[in-house]
């Protein structure tokens, strides 16, 4: 399995994390956003000073993201270019305190690929900064449904460097029978109900890719999953492809861990 974990903005590192086809890094066909449109995205950055992943913002001392993206260390809201990262006068960098990967995560599986970060201190929250919400049902998103994912992964197979720009593409929820079968993943893994696939499905290619690990799957402006993995390997040395069709991007589906979100911070405050 490849996950989309972590990637170099400006090297051709392979992220853990793969949507929809395993090497993907930044968004596949989608769109540039408008600037601070998406106040909740975190891009995060580890220990080495890469910005390997995404998260999201969901208090102001707390960022959700993907348990695959290991040592932490840094978050910073606000971002729209990475290149322009410290010339944005509404750029907020945090220190990472304390990371909670879900105790029964499983690096194999992808089960329960969720973690809490916890800031070293609160963001001040403003129009381009700000907290997206937890969902409160427990029910889970139809096949069919159509959702938004976004990021600053690769925006093609095989690029050296990763998006400037923070990037968004509208993705349609498969059926998890289908994503289990033969011509899809065949159970490798298998796509369990706490885990959404999400996808092309028709002949156009939406993704998303390396570096877009941890960061929002939201359907109907409600936060429903977390870039988790995806894709299939054309060679074994090479990252995974993002944007393949039977190989659609993985999610960590939101609303089967609100418990564990709750307690967790409850505890910690």
């Amino acid at each position: 399995m490849v996950f989309f974990k972590a990637a170099s903005f400006w090297t051709s590192a392979v992220l853990l994390l793969c949507l929809h086809s395993g090497d993907c890094s930044e968004i596949i066909g989608g769109k540039e956003v408008k600037p601070h449109s998406l106040p909740y995205m975190a891009l995060l950055e580890d220990s080495t000073g890469d910005k390997v992943c995404g998260g999201i913002l969901i208090q102001e001392q707390w960022v959700l993201t993907a348990a695959h993206c290991v040592n932490i260390k840094k978050v910073w809201l606000g971002v729209h270019s990475i290149k322009n990262i410290k010339k944005e006068k509404v750029t907020q960098v945090r220190e990472v305190k304390s990371q909670f990967p879900h105790p029964n995560f499983d690096n194999k599986s992808a089960v329960n690929d969720i973690m809490l970060l916890k800031l070293d201190e609160k963001v001040v929250l403003r129009k381009e900064i700000g907290v997206l919400k937890l969902t409160v049902s427990v029910k889970d998103v139809p096949a069919g449904s159509i959702c938004s994912v976004s990021g600053w992964g690769v925006t093609k197979n095989k690029p050296k460097t990763m998006s400037n720009v923070l990037q968004s593409v509208n993705v349609t929820v498969i059926d998890r029978k289908k994503c289990n079968s033969p011509e899809y993943y065949n159970e490798k893994p298998i796509i369990t109900s706490k885990m959404l696939c999400a996808g092309s499905v028709g002949k156009t290619r939406e993704d998303s890719c390396r570096g877009d690990s941890g960061g929002p799957l939201v359907c109907g402006g409600k936060l429903q999953g977390v870039v988790s993995f995806g894709g299939p390997k054309t060679k074994p040395k090479d990252p995974p492809e993002c944007g393949v069709k039977t190989k659609p991007g993985v999610y960590t589906l939101v609303s089967k861990y609100l418990d564990w979100i709750k307690n967790t911070i409850k505890k910690l405050q």
